[in-house]
């Protein structure tokens, strides 16, 4: 029940991000300018984590000041419809906001559990979420018709994730790998789609995604996490509690996902004890 959660709160954060920005008429220019100020937080948070490159850290800052500008000039007028440009945006910005979401659930929860059941589909869906699946799936279409646009696809796998349909997500970013093939970040996003997939299950190709990212990048946040976890699974809990503990030791004072480690580590330690009694 656990990764059904996630996937609900990942999907209610991206669409308290989404939803305003499709509406076609702006909210009142103060509350809706503080926005691109929580946008920037969430992403320098992200960066410290390791979840997002430094490249597509820039150009996602750059966007949000692009639009922040672009929203000071027409405050108090009709928006346009968003562009197909705009709708790449839009997106990265809540994937931003969605990876937020996630290391809430794990310094609540337990990355070990399973639950296999799926999200049954809604039955009535809200025209506005309506219109964010919509812009998915035209997003998506656009990326058959043109297939090499490797960020393209790992929006679009990040898209994915948020709306709990994983193994689509797990398609996207092979395909966005297929053009970056030496990029740690897709990697990792890869081995979190198969992750979620397997309701939570560490599965050998999940395995093998992140080990690729870490090999490209041996200092690879989510990588080094979920490896870990992978000998957890495996019961080799003294090692996976040691290598979240080097972690630790090794991540700067002011880094993000320092309570993340240290919760793992002392669910971990308590599960052991408790083993032990």
């Amino acid at each position: 029940m656990i990764w059904l959660l996630i996937a609900v709160i990942a999907t209610l954060v991206a669409l308290g991000l989404i939803l305003p920005v499709m509406r076609r008429e702006t909210a009142d220019a103060a509350s809706g300018l503080s926005v691109f100020s929580g946008q920037r937080e969430e992403l320098r948070r992200d960066v410290d984590l390791g979840l997002v490159e430094p490249g597509e850290a820039r150009a996602a800052e750059l966007d949000i000041r692009r639009r922040e500008q672009a929203a000071l000039e027409r405050s108090g007028e009709v928006a346009a419809k968003p562009s197909p440009r705009l709708r790449l945006a839009i997106i990265i910005a809540s994937m931003i906001t969605v990876m937020g979401a996630v290391l809430i659930y794990m310094q609540i929860g337990s990355p070990q559990l399973t639950g296999r059941a799926a999200p049954a589909p809604m039955a009535d869906i809200p025209d506005e979420m309506q219109a964010v699946l919509d812009e998915v799936d035209a997003l998506a279409a656009d990326l058959m018709a043109n297939p090499d646009d490797p960020r393209g696809w790992a929006v679009l796998g990040q898209a994915y994730l948020t709306l709990g349909r994983f193994d689509e997500a797990a398609i996207a970013f092979e395909n966005a790998i297929n053009g970056a093939p030496d990029s740690a970040y897709l990697f990792a996003s890869l081995g979190q789609a198969y992750l979620f997939a397997e309701g939570g299950e560490m599965s050998p190709r999940a395995r093998e995604a992140f080990s690729r990212a870490l090999d490209i990048d041996p200092q690879d946040v989510r990588a080094r996490f979920f490896l870990a976890e992978a000998l957890y699974q495996d019961g080799a809990r003294d090692d996976a509690i040691q290598a979240w503990q080097t972690m630790l030791d090794e991540a700067p004072e002011d880094a993000g996902y320092r309570s993340m480690l240290e919760t793992r580590i002392r669910e971990a330690q308590d599960a052991a004890a408790a083993d032990a009694n």
